[in-house]
């Protein structure tokens, strides 16, 4: 069975069970209302978020972070959206709604899991404003490149636990010994679960080749590097995903595969540090602030 074939169906078997993650209501129609940022509604806005208490709780919390923070608590949905901008608020929305798409433990550490999911998204963010190519889908592609692993541990918590065995916390072995396994692996896992949920073809692709960006077809190369770079991006400034890191002594191939990258999207080297940078003091900031009273 190929690996399409292998995906849909354990796709398919998680829906069956009611196990799949998915898009709350209120952020499927927040993304209507933001497809236009320009003739969007602020109360429109801020209703739509209100009828989804976690969404509402997630959004006012970071608006009390010191990435956004002003100096004074805020505890009101409309102020605390006016302060973090329309284009934060749909990504910071899709960041909220994934990490409680979690129904079941993982074999993993599900906060290093997202740690690094928060990290790249920033990555991949701050990355696409540089290659001048759409900065909320970029947010989107680092977000959510990994979400894959989580269906393929819960389609076999056991089986997906002598893969990471057999990984032995060296990333860059995953995909093969998922491979191995299940018939298929995260990153064909991640898109098609995205290609329900009707996310753009940039996304889709970009997650979807972002371990082999060179393979991609033609007219989405962009994104499948970029999605790479978010991910070797947060292993460079030492954020893991709980499941694995680079080891010491991969690094050389790994940096001569980044440069090819950073080649393909007219990046040097230098700018690409500068995001990192850039990224990691945001990630950081996305804390409760010490500053408000």
């Amino acid at each position: 069975m190929s690996e399409a074939s292998v995906t849909k169906e354990i796709v398919e078997r998680l829906a069956e069970l009611g196990d799949l993650p998915h898009i709350p209501d209120a952020l499927i129609k927040l993304e209507k209302l933001l497809s236009d940022e320009s003739n969007a509604d602020i109360d429109d806005i801020v209703n739509l978020i209100a009828m989804d208490s976690r969404l509402t709780a997630g959004i006012i919390f970071m608006a009390n972070t010191a990435k956004y923070s002003l100096g004074s608590q805020v505890n009101d949905l409309f102020e605390a959206v006016i302060r973090i901008g329309l284009h934060d608020v749909r990504m910071l929305a899709y960041a909220i709604s994934y990490q409680q798409s979690f129904k079941r433990k993982p074999p993993f550490s599900e906060e290093r899991f997202m740690r690094q999911a928060m990290l790249s998204a920033l990555i991949g963010q701050n990355l696409a404003e540089l290659c001048k190519l759409n900065q909320g889908e970029a947010f989107l592609c680092g977000l959510l490149r990994d979400i894959g692993i989580y269906l393929l541990a819960l389609e076999n918590r056991d089986k997906y636990q002598e893969v990471l065995t057999k990984v032995d916390f060296n990333i860059l072995k995953l995909p093969v010994h998922e491979n191995k396994a299940f018939g298929t692996y995260h990153a064909l896992m991640s898109a098609r679960l995205l290609q329900l949920w009707n996310f753009s073809q940039e996304v889709i692709m970009g997650v979807a080749y972002h371990h082999i960006p060179d393979k991609v077809k033609e007219g989405f190369s962009a994104y499948a590097y970029l999605t790479y770079l978010t991910e070797i991006g947060a292993f460079k400034l030492g954020v893991d995903n709980g499941i694995g890191e680079i080891p010491p002594e991969y690094w050389p191939k790994v940096d001569e595969k980044v440069d090819v990258a950073l080649e393909e999207l007219n990046v040097s080297n230098e700018h690409f540090e500068s995001v990192l940078q850039k990224s990691f003091v945001e990630f950081n900031h996305l804390s409760p602030s010490n500053n408000v009273n």
